[in-house]
């Protein structure tokens, strides 16, 4: 009775079976993701239907509506969503009111894997909305024994149909889901940890290392250029060595395109000497871990800038995922609060574990910084250009988002601005070596 699911995600479809009959169906695009049962391999309905409804245009050959990131993440909600149903012995079908009340219940009850904290009001509400889509489709195609009822609820985008149903979820503007920038020495702490410092002095000074870690500059680039961890992965490293960054000061930034959500491209500034760490990477550490996966499969170069340095010849030169990123970032935060419980300060220490350290906080912290300095320096419209960077497609989410936080939290921020820049080691900068 198990759905037992695991998420399956359609790959490249070879040109020659791009063409199909009506009776045989059409391909599935790249990156759609549904669910199988582990069991029997078949496909679990009717969560495959509404992925189909919701998630492809309308056409003899349907593409995503959205981002290859969004569906991963909609397939992972509806997937513990099922494990759900499992543990209780119940099908789709069962759903009711009083069942979805239950499992809105779990999701305020269970820890995050990464966190292992309470999950944020924003998951919650995320994964309760994703579930709630499914259980009302499911109502609109009559498959639910008992449906809840349907609401009218005016959006932006029109008049849709909701799920009224009474529960009560943690409030996304409570003043402790307001976004705050990680303190300096956390920032510091958390990079240290995931690899040595990519700049080093020498005689007064600043110059590239020699080398660092990939997950050390995958975090440096959500910190200095507010990037999202997906986007950080799916960076293409021909990208970073076409960007022209000779003879241009390292202070300076250029803009590189990104591929963000929705596919939707935008120009973002990256400071200079981390475009010139990258494009060491690219042709040192990257490349050799290249090599090795083309001598070990004869795999083709993939593109992919950020890639697994592993003594597994299975997985090394792969591409470094969201999740491999994030399981990184974890063991170093690990290591940051065992190692700051060691030393004298257990202010700091104890300071340290209210800070929200994720690899996301530190894209907030980013856009904290840059928002305050910018309206600092007589920026009359700071939001626009955060708005711009992090690539917003809505204003009001920006200014939701951060323009709130920062107006609340205006007396830290501001000395996390003052510590973050007297903390900078550029007061000199040589040239790349």
């Amino acid at each position: 009775m198990a759905y037992d699911v695991e998420i399956c995600t359609a790959k490249t479809i070879a040109p020659e079976a791009t063409v199909t009959t009506h009776a045989q169906g059409v391909p599935l695009p790249k990156g759609f993701c549904f669910l199988i049962s582990r069991s029997d391999g078949t496909l679990v309905q009717p969560a495959f239907e509404f992925f189909a409804d919701s998630h492809l245009t309308i056409g003899p050959t349907p593409k995503l509506a959205c981002s290859k990131n969004t569906t991963a993440a909609i397939a992972a909600d509806l997937t513990d969503f099922h494990h759900f149903l499992d543990a209780r012995k119940k099908r789709v079908s069962d759903v009711d009111e009083d069942l979805l009340k239950a499992y809105a219940d779990t999701l305020m009850d269970l820890e995050s894997a990464v966190t292992l904290e309470k999950f944020a009001a924003a998951t919650i509400h995320r994964r309760w909305s994703t579930v709630t889509k499914l259980v009302a489709f499911c109502v609109k195609r009559g498959y639910l024994r008992k449906p809840p009822a349907l609401l009218s609820k005016q959006t932006k985008r029109g008049t849709v149909q909701v799920l009224d149903v009474g529960v009560h979820l943690p409030g996304l503007n409570d003043a402790d889901e307001l976004i705050t920038a990680l303190h300096p020495q956390t920032v510091v702490g958390i990079l240290d940890e995931l690899g040595p410092n990519p700049l080093v002095e020498r005689n007064g000074l600043i110059e590239l290392a020699l080398a660092t870690t990939a997950q050390r500059l995958m975090a440096e680039l959500c910190y200095h250029a507010g990037l999202r961890r997906t986007e950080v992965c799916d960076l293409q490293a021909l990208t970073i060595l076409m960007t022209r960054t000779e003879g241009r000061d390292p202070l300076t930034a250029v803009a590189v395109p990104v591929v963000g959500k929705g596919n939707k491209k935008r120009n973002v500034p990256i400071p200079v000497w981390l475009l010139d760490a990258l494009k060491r990477y690219a042709t040192g550490v990257r490349q050799h871990l290249i090599d090795l996966r083309l001598l070990h499969h004869n795999y083709k170069d993939h593109g992919f800038l950020f890639v697994l340095d592993t003594n597994n010849r299975r997985h090394v030169g792969n591409p470094i995922t969201p999740q491999t990123f994030d399981r990184h970032f974890a063991i170093a935060r690990d290591r940051l609060f065992k190692r700051l419980s060691k030393e004298l300060d257990l202010a700091r220490y104890e300071s340290a574990q209210r800070e929200r350290i994720t690899i996301h906080a530190l894209r907030h912290t980013f856009a904290l910084y840059t928002y305050m300095e910018k309206r600092a320096n007589g920026d009359m419209d700071a939001i626009k250009y955060v708005q711009s960077v992090l690539g917003h497609s809505l204003r009001d989410t920006t200014e939701s988002i951060y323009l709130r936080s920062a107006n609340a939290f205006e007396s830290e921020t501001r000395e996390s601005i003052r510590l973050h820049i007297e903390g900078q080691p550029f007061m000199r900068i040589g040239a790349a070596a």
